[in-house]
């Protein structure tokens, strides 16, 4: 009865424990995840304003998602843009991949009416479709 008694209240404990145990991961990764928006948001505010930007020239509109990753323990952005150039008449479509915490452009991607350009941790590639793919996995994990 007594080994009974105390095996109960073994697995009691050892199943609160452990459940607190996660539930202050999950509190962590919450706030870990907050702070990367709060800081993406700023991050975006300082470089695009509202995220719409009009001249003589053309317009663009810009924005963003945020990811905390926390296999590599940082916080990224990802910004897109959609825009005109009136003069030249040629619109583009661009996207970047930045370290918030870091301010440094892991990469970038520009479409415009005549050519491509993907850049990533400063080699070329081919397609937007690469891009996208060396992207993911700093955006999902």
């Amino acid at each position: 009865m007594k080994r009974k008694l105390f095996l109960s209240l073994f697995i009691v404990f050892f199943t609160t424990s452990f459940m607190s145990l996660v539930g202050c991961n999950n509190q962590k990764d919450y706030q870990l995840q907050e702070r990367c928006g709060k800081r993406s948001q700023k991050f975006f505010q300082n470089e695009y304003g509202n995220g719409t930007i009009s001249n003589g020239g053309g317009y663009s509109n810009s924005s963003y998602e945020c990811h905390y990753n926390k296999k590599l323990n940082k916080c990224f952005i990802l910004i897109s843009t959609d825009g005109v150039v009136n003069y030249k008449n040629e619109s583009y479509h661009s996207k970047s991949l930045s370290d918030v915490n870091e301010n440094k452009k892991l990469g970038y991607f520009v479409r415009t009416n005549t050519s491509i350009l993907c850049v990533f941790s400063g080699k070329i590639y081919e397609s937007e479709k690469e891009w996208n793919s060396l992207v993911k996995p700093y955006m999902e994990e």
